[in-house]
C-alpha cells in the first residue's frame, strides 16, 4: 500500500469503523430484546439505523449541489451506509493547514 500523508492509516480507521458499526448492528439484532425494554438499545437502534438515512440525503444534497460530476457520491450515499462521514471529513470539511 502506497503512503501519502497517512492515507493509509485514514483507510484502515474507516474500514475498522465499519467492521465495528456492522458488528455492533448484528449484535443488536440478534440479542433478542427490544427496544422498549432497555433506553440503551433504542437508542443504538437510533444510532445505527437512523442515522444513516438522513446523512445520505444530506450527502446527496451536497454532491447535487456541489460536485462537477455527482452520480458517483449519489450512489456512494445511496448504497454504502456511513458514507456521510467519510465524505464530510474527506471531502467537505478542509484540512488545517498551519502556515508558518
Amino acid at each position: 500500500m502506497i503512503s501519502r500523508g497517512g492515507f493509509t492509516l485514514k483507510l484502515l480507521l474507516y474500514v475498522a469503523g465499519g467492521f465495528v458499526t456492522i458488528v455492533a448492528a448484528v449484535f443488536l439484532i440478534t440479542w433478542g430484546q427490544t427496544p422498549s425494554s432497555h433506553p440503551a438499545m433504542l437508542f443504538a437502534f437510533v444510532v445505527l439505523f437512523g442515522i444513516p438515512p438522513m446523512g445520505a440525503f444530506w450527502m446527496a444534497y451536497v454532491a447535487i449541489r456541489y460536485e462537477k460530476n455527482p452520480l458517483p457520491w449519489v450512489l456512494l450515499a445511496l448504497f454504502i451506509p456511513f458514507t456521510f462521514l467519510w465524505y464530510y471529513f474527506e471531502r467537505v470539511r478542509q484540512p488545517q493547514r498551519n502556515a508558518q
